[in-house]
């Protein structure tokens, strides 16, 4: 009797799986962090960059509108992990919303917020080619 294995391949879970894993962690991470920076924010910190200039308002401000986000992130991110189709356009809309708002955070922290930005478009193309129907086989 012969006997045929194939070796290196691996053929669990659906295509994309990866893809929606990595952005449901990668989407409630950066909501984490967005959380810690919106309170570091909030205290008047002086960890951000001296004397920068935001396009409108303040750094208090800023530490509001990231706080805030980033709640919705780690909300979207645990509703995702259900297979919520609702939750996948929430996911693609908030991580959306928040590459603009790490765009226009930029002065405060430019390195982190760069490496933010393009997390989130990686998160929107993980959701946007990879979830629907085949989130639904994968949660």
């Amino acid at each position: 009797m012969t006997t045929t294995t194939t070796a290196g391949t691996y053929t669990g879970g659906p295509k994309g799986a990866g893809w929606v894993t990595y952005a449901t962690i990668m989407l409630g991470l950066v909501g984490i962090f967005n959380v810690i920076d919106g309170i570091v924010a909030l205290s008047r910190s002086k960890f951000y960059v001296a004397g920068a200039h935001y396009v409108f308002s303040d750094l208090r401000t800023w530490g509001w509108i990231v706080l805030v986000i980033g709640a919705a992130q780690i909300l979207a991110s645990l509703y995702i992990t259900r297979g919520s189709e609702l939750a996948r356009w929430f996911g693609v809309g908030i991580a959306s919303l928040n590459a603009v708002a790490q765009l226009l955070f930029l002065p405060g922290r430019p390195f982190w917020s760069i490496a933010a930005f393009t997390m989130d478009i990686l998160v929107v193309y993980a959701l946007i080619v990879y979830g629907g129907a085949r989130l639904k086989a994968f949660a």
